[in-house]
């Protein structure tokens, strides 16, 4: 059970941590992600909103679901469903959109890993009772 927790709370840290960045400086995070940054103020809204509130709310469910072992396994299934989502969402731009920076490779490699472990965790847990 130590490590289905430990890769629920480690997912819900990074979801936590990366809202928080949106929220709260969203030109400078979204620079250090992409390049560039939106100007519109608008787009900051929106962008405070979706990358940051809603990946704030991620890690505080992640961190619910940690906090029962009842529901630890529903917390690993959320942490497949999320990491193969972003994965399936970033592989899809870089063949359709093309031309992505390293950054874009770096956080495809740690969703697909991320979704691996988590998934692989799983499985033990399933089979273990």
């Amino acid at each position: 059970m130590a490590t289905e927790l430990v890769i629920v709370r480690l997912n819900a840290v990074l979801f936590l941590a990366y809202g928080l960045g949106f929220v709260f400086l969203p030109e400078a995070m979204s620079r250090l992600v992409t390049g560039s940054a939106p100007t519109a103020v608008s787009a900051l809204i929106d962008m405070r909103a979706t990358y940051g509130g809603l990946s704030v709310a991620v890690g505080g469910l992640l961190f619910l679901l940690a906090s029962n072992r009842g529901v630890v396994r529903q917390g690993l299934a959320g942490v497949v469903l999320l990491m193969a989502g972003m994965a399936g969402g970033r592989l899809y731009g870089i063949v359709v959109d093309g031309a992505p920076n390293t950054v874009m490779y770096w956080y495809l490699a740690f969703e697909v890993a991320m979704a691996l472990i988590a998934l692989w965790a799983l499985m033990r847990a399933r089979s273990s009772g």
